[in-house]
């Protein structure tokens, strides 16, 4: 929830930056350590390389532009041009109020459907597991 509008709110100050750019690419991920913040993006250092750019300037310049403050403490560039994004206590609670007032809460409808299998299987204990 929160994630997604931190990554169209990313994508869009990348695009305000750099309007010839695929910002479609710009992703934010969850960071792997906690320390770092709660979540990340790298994309800004692959945008910068393919324009031959310092990456950490880009990633002031985008970070300049970017809106996030009603969900994150402000941005960290970290390392060559690393985006670090602490949420704010108040976001997420915020986002668990609206989340536990739904019908079902945490469940998201999948953009394209699929078909998935469950195949539940009696295997016979007094045999040896096979395929």
């Amino acid at each position: 929830m929160i994630q997604g509008h931190i990554e169209s709110r990313l994508q869009a100050a990348a695009a305000a930056v750099l309007p010839e750019a695929d910002v479609s690419r710009v992703l934010v991920r969850v960071c792997a350590d906690a320390k770092h913040g709660d979540f990340q993006s790298n994309a800004l250092m692959g945008l910068a390389k393919q324009r031959q750019m310092n990456p950490r300037q880009l990633a002031t310049d985008v970070v300049a532009q970017l809106d996030v403050a009603e969900w994150c403490e402000p941005v960290e560039i970290a390392g060559p041009g690393f985006l670090n994004f602490r949420l704010r206590a108040e976001a997420v609670n915020a986002a668990l109020q609206i989340a536990l007032a739904s019908e079902s809460p945490f469940i998201t409808t999948a953009t394209t459907p699929r078909t998935v299998v469950v195949d539940f299987s009696s295997p016979n204990v007094a045999k040896p597991m096979h395929v």
